[in-house]
């Protein structure tokens, strides 16, 4: 008994996964979706395009049809033997509804895949704009530590040249003294 309990959970867990799954979402969606834009598209045919031609032709398209055999008929004029027809007119409407179902999708599709495409490039764009910004901010903040570092080291008063050259040939003068002392002792 408990094995069958445990079955059954674990059965509508997994149901349950599966159902909350985002591509069955999805899909469902898109179903619900399609239903809908067939409608549209069938009414864009029957109300609109379907009269347009109908006016063309002088007719309807679902009169466009050949008599392979004829009805025939009673003296009473009932029907005995259905007639047997070749309905072309209907098939080119099914034909024309394809075509729009399909020029729509393209359409769609189009549009959808061009704006997710300036999307990403403005994504990259953003995303390296940031990049350079903080390439800028860090190299600014290494800029002002340097800065910031080297006025906190005392400063050594330069010399000038001229007192560098005579500190030299004073010393240059006590060696030449020693030299000279050393020599005569």
């Amino acid at each position: 008994m408990k094995k069958r309990e445990r079955q059954k959970s674990t059965f509508w867990k997994d149901f349950k996964a599966f159902i909350s799954r985002g591509n069955i979402v999805d899909l469902a969606v898109a179903v619900v979706v399609g239903a809908a834009f067939t409608a549209i598209v069938n009414s864009l045919v029957n109300d609109i395009i379907k009269p347009l031609i109908a006016l063309l032709i002088d007719g309807n398209f679902s009169e466009l049809v050949v008599v392979l055999r004829a009805e025939e008929l009673n003296e009473a004029g009932e029907v005995i033997t259905q007639a047997i027809t070749l309905n072309y007119g209907n098939l080119i409407m099914a034909i024309l509804t394809f075509l729009i179902d399909a020029f729509v999708i393209f359409t769609v599709l189009r549009i959808v895949r061009n704006a997710q495409r300036r999307m990403r490039e403005t994504a990259e764009e953003l995303r390296n704009r940031l990049v350079k910004k903080q390439e800028e901010t860090a190299d600014a903040a290494a800029a002002e530590q340097a800065a910031q570092a080297q006025a906190a080291e005392p400063q050594v008063p330069a010399e000038t040249v001229e007192s560098l050259l005579a500190q030299i040939r004073d010393l240059l003068k006590e060696n030449r003294e020693k030299t000279d002392e050393t020599n005569k002792k």
